[in-house]
């Protein structure tokens, strides 16, 4: 038995500003307080190529659409209690990242009163600044290696993760009140390998 292999390109358009948070491997200084490191070294919690092109792992929106299928948790019609889930996790992996024509100087940031040890419910609580994209777009592609996710529902399960879970941080899938890294796939282009 042959599967059928398929490659979609999706072009996302931004709903709401994308926000990174990157770990950073930077030391900080003995002088340096969390505020003063954070307003040093923000721009490095984005994710960059060698020339400083910032991009949106493709893994966030693979992870996106992991959640979000889980979340709806819908029945595959004639499988019993088989779900969506289970074929979307196994079978969608993300093959690019997604490039949003910004580069890493021309970041803008944003500065939030937060867990100054980035855990959520943390006892020290202080300024930590991000980088942050008001507005974004580009393509990510998508290989599916599973010929039981129609387009159909790979379409509207992408559709879904953009309204519910979103990207980057702050996003809805965390349960922050932020609500970054919402997006809507504009089109998707599919293709046979």
């Amino acid at each position: 038995m042959e599967i059928e292999m398929r490659m979609c390109r999706i072009k996302i358009k931004s709903i709401t500003p994308y926000s990174a948070s990157r770990p950073v491997d930077i030391e900080r200084n003995k002088s340096e307080g969390h505020e003063e490191f954070d307003k040093r070294i923000w721009r490095e919690k984005a994710h960059f190529t060698k020339e400083e092109e910032v991009f949106i792992p493709g893994v966030s929106f693979k992870l996106a659409l992991d959640e979000v299928a889980s979340m709806l948790n819908e029945k595959i019609k004639g499988k019993g209690n088989q779900t969506y889930g289970k074929i979307v996790s196994t079978a969608t992996v993300a093959m690019s990242d997604l490039f949003i024509g910004v580069k890493k100087s021309d970041l803008k940031s944003i500065t939030i009163f937060a867990n100054l040890d980035g855990k959520r419910g943390g006892t020290v609580r202080g300024n930590r600044t991000f980088p942050i994209v008001p507005s974004w777009e580009g393509s990510v592609d998508f290989q599916i290696f599973n010929d039981e996710l129609p387009a159909e529902v790979f379409e509207r399960y992408m559709t879904q993760a953009g309204l519910l879970t979103g990207v980057g941080r702050g996003r809805p899938g965390m349960k922050a009140p932020a609500g970054n890294g919402r997006f809507q796939p504009l089109s998707f282009e599919w293709s046979e390998l």
